[in-house]
């Protein structure tokens, strides 16, 4: 029980925020002793500067060449994700309550994780300095590309709107690539600090994670939001999940050898090409749905897919891992 209280420790304190959410929403509401709208904020560009303090530099400019399979990578993550979750909303999303709906679609839409991406694809004997550049490259193009998806997508499937999507972009361009390009400069100077950082900053990432999740539950409580959900929605929403995942992860398998060369860039295909970042997508969200009309009552709910998802894709990674490393 130890062990899997320590392996499981993150997913646990999620659930764990959202619990403490529902039994005293008010401090991390907003306008609550916490102050929520403004620290979420500031844990954002904390976590994308602690970010930029962890890449390797070097390291991704030298796996830039493999430009087929990077390509590949991002053409899962934001043009096949996306439209195989519409499918699959086609089929059963008109029973989904709407915040949930959406969330699913920013589910799809979302980059790659960086650092579990990496490790699994190292364990799994495949190319992980291709991984390092495909996950940074993603988590780039997603402060474009996922606001930009959502606004289309959500127009025209789910009836909402993500409006004003240029000054969007500015300011997750200014809570997340500054903060990012700024941890990068300073890395020149702290390499060796950061390097052996790493336990720390992933401690101080995972917390603001944990709050900004339990500060969007907070509003959804207050508003009354969870009131409308039944438990059947929430069945049906882990059982949309994990259709998901597996249609999602077996295409990316079977058509990965389009792209990578060898094994092991199919594997670093795999992983970049599948997995979906609960570290970048918590803060995201705060950023993108917050800024809408009602947005902050939302959050709780459009962020329970992507909550659903990431223990999931991690415990696929964690069975595949010693099968890919043994072919």
């Amino acid at each position: 029980m130890p062990s899997l209280i320590k392996s499981q420790g993150f997913t646990l304190a999620l659930v764990g925020a959202v619990v403490f959410a529902v039994i005293l929403p008010e401090p991390g509401a907003k306008g609550g002793l916490l102050k929520s709208e403004f620290t979420s904020k500031a844990l954002v560009a904390l976590t994308f500067l602690i970010q930029g303090l962890s890449l390797p530099s070097q390291q991704i400019l030298r796996s830039a060449a493999k430009a087929r399979l990077h390509a590949y990578c991002q053409s899962c993550n934001f043009v096949l994700a996306p439209l195989l979750m519409l499918g699959l909303l086609a089929v059963i999303g008109t029973s989904l309550h709407e915040g949930i709906y959406i969330g699913a679609i920013y589910l799809s839409v979302l980059p790659a994780t960086i650092s579990s991406a990496i490790i699994i694809t190292g364990n799994a004997d495949g190319d992980s300095s291709a991984a390092l550049f495909s996950t940074t490259l993603s988590n780039v193009l997603g402060v474009f590309v996922t606001p930009l998806l959502c606004s289309i997508l959500l127009n025209t499937s789910a009836g909402s709107q993500i409006s004003s999507l240029g000054p969007l972009i500015g300011k997750l361009s200014m809570l997340v690539l500054l903060p990012l390009a700024v941890g990068q400069v300073l890395r020149v100077f702290v390499r060796d600090w950061a390097t052996k950082s790493k336990g720390l900053f992933k401690k101080i990432s995972n917390g603001a994670i944990v709050f900004i999740v339990y500060a969007a539950f907070c509003n959804s409580v207050l508003n009354g939001i969870w009131g409308e959900i039944s438990t059947a929605t929430i069945t049906l929403t882990f059982l949309l999940v994990i259709l998901f995942l597996g249609l999602f992860s077996t295409s990316v398998w079977f058509a990965a050898p389009l792209a990578a060369k060898g094994k092991d860039e199919r594997i670093a295909a795999f992983f970049c090409g599948s997995q979906k970042t609960l570290a970048a997508g918590v803060p995201m969200a705060a950023i993108i749905f917050t800024s809408q009309n009602n947005g902050a009552a939302q959050v709780g709910l459009i962020l329970l897919p992507l909550m659903c998802y990431h223990p999931l894709q991690l415990l696929l990674a964690g069975f595949l891992t010693p099968v890919f490393s043994k072919k």
